[in-house]
């Protein structure tokens, strides 16, 4: 049977609890969202688009598209994704990178990285908290300034008007309405604003 460890249950520090934190912005910002749609008549999740970049690039200016390949494997370990650490007399320990994303290219593990997972005896992860709503929410409570003002602070007043009336009309045309989010500090409100409403939503 495989151990899980939450890293929360082993350190307290500031960092961490932010990262803790931003786990939990996503899994609210889930809900947030669901709820607001409803709320506004949104029929259904949209739909994720996106476009190619470098495919673009690469027929638009070979010679940069050729650049920024030859950089990118110049990058020391720049394809490393599971690492193993090894030391002598001990059995070898893995550490895998990861995204907040719900995108089945990154929440399937690849086969390499499957094997090492499977002949784990322990795996440790950032937090459990998001998994029992009851601990997320004693989290939140526990310090809601990390993530909200508890002062007479808003968003609006550290933004000039012209700012806070873009803010406001990208909130609205993700059928978030400002009011909800007011007191929401610019991190977490930057950090839900920063994926598109088909990530937000899924």
């Amino acid at each position: 049977m495989k151990r899980v460890i939450a890293i929360a249950d082993r350190a307290a520090s500031i960092s961490l609890k932010l990262l803790v934190a931003l786990n939990m912005l996503f899994f609210l910002s889930f809900l947030a969202v669901l709820l607001f749609a409803a709320g506004r008549a949104h029929a259904e999740i949209p739909t994720c688009t996106g476009a190619d970049m470098l495919s673009a690039l690469q027929k638009q200016s070979p010679a940069t598209y050729a650049k920024i390949e030859a950089e990118a494997a110049a990058t020391l370990n720049g394809k490393g994704l599971l690492w193993k650490l090894e030391k002598s007399g001990e059995q070898p320990s893995y550490l895998f990178g990861t995204m907040h994303m719900t995108d089945p290219r990154v929440t399937t593990l690849p086969a390499y990285a499957q094997k090492a997972f499977d002949a784990a005896g322990t795996l440790i992860i950032e937090t459990t908290d998001v998994l029992d709503k009851q601990k997320m929410m004693t989290a939140m409570l526990k310090e809601p300034d990390l993530m909200m003002f508890t002062d007479s602070t808003t968003l609006s007043s550290l933004l000039s008007p012209d700012e806070a009336a873009a803010m406001n009309a990208a909130l609205d045309a993700r059928g978030i309405p400002p009011a909800t989010v007011a007191k929401m500090k610019p991190w977490m409100l930057s950090a839900m604003m920063a994926l598109p409403a088909c990530e937000l939503a899924r």
